[in-house]
C-alpha cells in the first residue's frame, strides 16, 4: 500500500467558514476487478492554518536567513514564500540563522546500501552547539517521496515503505563550507543518526514535515537507518561479500575502514526463505576487530558448515565496546531451488507478475509469444540472489505463452488476459 497527502483550501467551499459546522468527505477510487483485495483507508483528517505550502523549487542558490531568540517560538524559514524550514529554541538564542534546501535531480542516490531522499537541508546558526535542543521542522514533498519508495537499481539497498519509517542523519563539521548538499565532501566532522522512533513525521500541504530535536548544526538528511534501523548514512564497511568455494563452502570477506572501539564481527545466517522472512538469523562464526583507526582492514571466514541446500543468507553482524551493533546488507547464496516459479494473477485483466529467484548474476530471459507463436515481448534481468518480481503488461485480450529461461532451467507458463 501507498500512503499519500492531499490538502484543499477550505475557502473552496461557498459558505462563510464562520459558518461552518460540520465537514463530509467523499473519496472516490478506482478498483481493479482482477484483485482479490485492494481498498483506501483514511489514517489522519487534519484542518490547519497554512499560509505558506511547502518550498518545491529547485535547489535554493542561496540560504534564507532569520534570527531565532531562546524564546521557544517558532520561526519559519521561507524561500519564494514556502516553507523550507521551521526552528524554535527553548533557551538559547540561535541569533542570525541560515536555512538552505538541496533538490537532487538526478537518479535516488544511495550510501551505506541505503536509498536516501532527494531533498535534504542545512542550517547554519552562529553557535555551532546549544544549552538545550531545539525542535526542527524540515518540510518536503509527498512526489519526492514517492520517488524514493519507488527507487530500484540496488536490490539489496534498504529504502523505507512509507514517509513514517523515515529518520534523520545529521552531519556537522568546523568547516562550514562542506555542509552543502552532497555527502561525497564530508571528510572528518561528526555523523548521528536520528532514528524514526524519535522522528514525528506529520503530513502537511502537500507532503509531510520531520520534526526532531537536535542541539548541533548541520547537514540534514532524510533516510530509514539501514537493515536495523539505526544506521547514519555513511558506514565503516567498505565491502561484504559471500560466495562459493570449492563448491560446498561458502568464503565471506569484508573490508573496513575508521574502526574506532568496535570489539568483534560475527557472521550470522538464514538457512531458507522461511528463516529469511522471520529475520531468524544463527551465528555461525566470529572474529575479533583489529580497531586500527587508518587505512583499509580485510577480513574473511569460511562457513564449513555440510549438507548446505535451499538459498542461504549471510549479513555481518558488527559489535561495538559499549555492546551496540551495526548489521550488513544481506547477501544471498542459492544451493538449491527454493522458490518455485509462478505467474499472478491468472486470468489477469492486463498485469500479470513473474516471481522467481535466481543466483546473483544469473540471466533471466522472458519471452511473451501470441496464439499464432509471434514473439510479443523480450526481457533480461540479471538474478540478485532474492526473490524477484517482473511485472508484464499485456494490453489485448487473449491466450498467450511466457517463456522464462534462467540458471539452467526453463518453464512455460500459459497467461489469459481478459
Amino acid at each position: 500500500h501507498r500512503w499519500h497527502v492531499a490538502t484543499i483550501p477550505l475557502s473552496v467551499i461557498p459558505v462563510p467558514q464562520v459558518q461552518l459546522t460540520q465537514l463530509r468527505f467523499r473519496f472516490v477510487f478506482s478498483s481493479d476487478a482482477s484483485v482479490n483485495k485492494e481498498g483506501i483507508a483514511i489514517d489522519d483528517i487534519h484542518i490547519y492554518s497554512n499560509p505558506n505550502g511547502i518550498y518545491d523549487g529547485p535547489t535554493m542558490v542561496t540560504p534564507v536567513g532569520q534570527t531565532v531568540n531562546g524564546d521557544n517560538n517558532w520561526v519559519d524559514f521561507l524561500s519564494g514564500g514556502k516553507l523550507v524550514a521551521s526552528v524554535k529554541s527553548p533557551v538559547t538564542a540561535m541569533g542570525s540563522t541560515d536555512v538552505q534546501a538541496y533538490i537532487n535531480t538526478g537518479a535516488v542516490r544511495i550510501a551505506s546500501n541505503q536509498f536516501y531522499h532527494d531533498r535534504n537541508i542545512t542550517i547554519k546558526p552562529p553557535a555551532i552547539t546549544l544549552a538545550d535542543s531545539a525542535t526542527i521542522r524540515f518540510y518536503f514533498l509527498d512526489s519526492e517521496m514517492e520517488r524514493l519508495i519507488s527507487a530500484t537499481g540496488c536490490g539489496f539497498c534498504s529504502k523505507p515503505a512509507m514517509a513514517y519509517e523515515l529518520g534523520v542523519t545529521k552531519y556537522t563539521h568546523g568547516n562550514k563550507a562542506v555542509e552543502n548538499g552532497t555527502l561525497a565532501d564530508n571528510p572528518g566532522g561528526i555523523y548521528h543518526y536520528i532514528i524514526p522512533g524519535k522522528t514525528t513525521i506529520v503530513p502537511f500541504d502537500k507532503g509531510y514535515y520531520a520534526e526532531f530535536k537536535a542541539n548541533d548544526f548541520s547537514e540534514f538528511w532524510l533516510n530509514n537507518g539501514g537493515v536495523n534501523g539505526t544506521t547514519s548514512l555513511p558506514l565503516k564497511l567498505l565491502s561484504f561479500t559471500a560466495r562459493k568455494h570449492n563448491d560446498k563452502d561458502v568464503l565471506a570477506e569484508w573490508v573496513t575502514t575508521d574502526e574506532v572501539n568496535v570489539d568483534r564481527f560475527e557472521l550470522e545466517v538464514a538457512r531458507g526463505n522461511s528463516e529469511y522472512q522471520q529475520n531468524r538469523f544463527s551465528k555461525i562464526g566470529e572474529m575479533p576487530a583489529r580497531n586500527a583507526q587508518t587505512g583499509e582492514q580485510r577480513y574473511s571466514f569460511i562457513d564449513q558448515e555440510p549438507g548446505k541446500n535451499s538459498i542461504r543468507y549471510y549479513r555481518l553482524k558488527m559489535i561495538d565496546q559499549d555492546g551496540s551493533f551495526n548489521y550488513s546488507p544481506v547477501r544471498p547464496l542459492v544451493f538449491s531451488e527454493d522458490v518455485p516459479w509462478l505467474v499472478y494473477p491468472n486470468p489477469s485483466s492486463g498485469l500479470f507478475y513473474l516471481s522467481y529467484q535466481l543466483p546473483e548474476g544469473e540471466l533471466l530471459s522472458v519471452r511473451i509469444y501470441d496464439a499464432s507463436g509471434r514473439t510479443m515481448q523480450q526481457y533480461s534481468i540479471n538474478g540478485t540472489g532474492f526473490v524477484q518480481k517482473l511485472p508484464v503488461e499485456i494490453k489485448t485480450n487473449g491466450l498467450y505463452m511466457l517463456e522464462a529461461s534462467g540458471g539452467g532451467k526453463k518453464q512455460f507458463f500459459k497467461l489469459l488476459r481478459q
